[in-house]
């Protein structure tokens, strides 16, 4: 029974209300989870068009906005200023216990797609209720975003190039985590990297694809900028995903 469809959905992690998006082509389908980048959000155009097309080929997709992300109505609670990976993992293993609770997916294949920050999220979650994961221009570690800053403006954060800012316990957090150790227990892995990412460097990805175990794949789109931001180059993202998820899951 078709049961097509597109909804608002909420849950709650660490008393943070979050809000989502559940993509439902028909009861009872694998279901995917998407995660975004570190300033980015669900309602990007790269997570709009791969949830689409995961929901057109029989994956239910769930994307959220990370605590703190996103805007209007579907901000999720939470300063984004508090972000840590730590906080990170918690809102995605908080996403994957409201799939459990849903009825209407088949929670038992589970699969996940990070972008830059959000393939971090998921390689060092290690969530056993996942079985494939994809990554898109992800980092094995995170450079310091710091800039110069007058005495009074530093106070207790980091400033982005953006402008936005976060707590230096920002970096304490990640210090334990190791994405180089994390990544040996992957399931079924692919990597995807643009070579003209300037935010991500090629080297990354070859480094988290030479620790992780078998099966894995590297997939290195030629020209791609950070965000695949070219409509071939997310085409191909697409594809390769999809191509993934559907031998593995």
């Amino acid at each position: 029974m078709k049961v097509r469809g597109l909804s608002l959905v909420t849950f709650y992690s660490e008393n943070h209300k979050i809000f989502g998006n559940l993509h439902l082509p028909y009861k009872n389908a694998p279901c995917i989870v998407c995660l975004h980048g570190l300033e980015s959000s669900k309602d990007s155009g790269k997570w709009l068009a791969l949830s689409s097309r995961l929901c057109g080929e029989g994956y239910t997709c769930l994307r959220f906005n990370f605590r703190g992300c996103g805007e209007g109505m579907e901000k999720s609670e939470g300063e984004f200023e508090d972000t840590s990976l730590t906080s990170r993992i918690n809102d995605y293993q908080s996403a994957l216990d409201f799939l459990q609770d849903t009825k209407k997916l088949d929670a038992s294949r589970l699969g996940v797609v990070g972008s830059s920050f959000g393939g971090m999220v998921a390689l060092v979650a290690q969530d056993k209720r996942v079985k494939v994961i994809v990554v898109l221009a992800t980092p094995y570690k995170i450079p310091r975003f710091d800039r110069p800053l007058t005495p009074k403006e530093i106070g207790g954060y980091y400033f982005l190039p953006s402008g936005r800012k976060f707590k230096k316990s920002f970096y304490e957090d990640l210090k334990k985590y190791d994405l180089l150790i994390a990544v040996k227990d992957s399931p079924p892995l692919l990597i995807i990297q643009g070579d003209s990412d300037d935010i991500v460097p090629l080297e990354h990805a070859y480094r988290l694809y030479d620790e992780a175990s078998e099966p894995k794949k590297l997939e290195v789109v030629e020209r791609a900028d950070h965000v695949f931001s070219k409509p071939e180059h997310l085409n191909k993202v697409i594809g390769l995903t999809l191509a993934w998820f559907k031998k593995h899951l």
